[in-house]
C-alpha cells in the first residue's frame, strides 16, 4: 500500500517521478487548508461508495468507541460528521465546493465523493491511515445498520 502513495509539492507536481492524479487539487487545498497535515489519502472504498448512496449529502458517526482513533477525539461520547460532496470532473470547481465546506465547518476528518471514495488526512503517514481504517470501519457499521449488507 506505502508503494501507492506519492509525494507532491504545494502546486501538485510529482516529487517522486510519479504522475500526479487529476485529482492532485483535491489533495493540495487540504494541506493549505489545515497547516498540521503530512498526508492525505485518497481511498477508493467500496463502503464511502455505498454510504454516499445511503446517506446523499452527510454521513453522522456518533457513539462509537472506535471514533477515539480520529485524532483529538478522547471519548466515544463524539459526534463527527462526513460530508458527501456529489461527484464533479472539473476539479477546480470540486475543490472550491470542497474548501467553502471547510471554511465554514470544524473538526471535519473527511469527506467522500459520491459514488467515487473517500479522503482523510493526517499528521503523518501513520496517523492519515489510522484515520482511514477508523472511518471505513465506521461506515461499513452505518451501512449495515440500514439494512445494507457490505462484503
Amino acid at each position: 500500500m506505502l508503494d501507492d502513495i506519492m509525494l507532491i509539492n504545494s502546486e501538485g507536481c510529482s516529487l517522486d517521478g510519479k504522475k500526479p492524479s487529476a485529482e492532485a487539487r483535491l489533495h493540495t487545498s487540504l494541506y493549505s487548508h489545515y497547516p498540521r497535515v503530512g498526508a492525505v489519502l485518497h481511498l477508493h472504498s467500496l463502503n464511502a461508495t455505498l454510504a454516499s448512496r445511503l446517506f446523499r449529502e452527510e454521513l453522522v458517526l456518533e457513539g462509537y468507541e472506535l471514533l477515539k482513533a480520529l485524532s483529538g477525539i478522547e471519548t466515544h461520547d463524539s459526534r463527527v460528521v462526513i460530508p458527501i460532496f456529489p461527484n464533479d470532473q472539473d476539479i477546480p470547481r470540486l475543490a472550491a465546493y470542497v474548501e467553502r465546506y471547510m471554511d465554514s465547518h470544524q473538526a471535519v476528518y473527511g469527506y467522500v465523493i459520491a459514488g467515487h471514495g473517500f479522503y482523510t488526512w493526517g499528521s503523518s503517514v501513520r496517523e492519515a491511515l489510522r484515520h482511514g481504517e477508523a472511518l471505513e470501519f465506521l461506515f461499513e457499521c452505518e451501512i449495515r445498520m440500514q439494512g445494507v449488507k457490505a462484503t
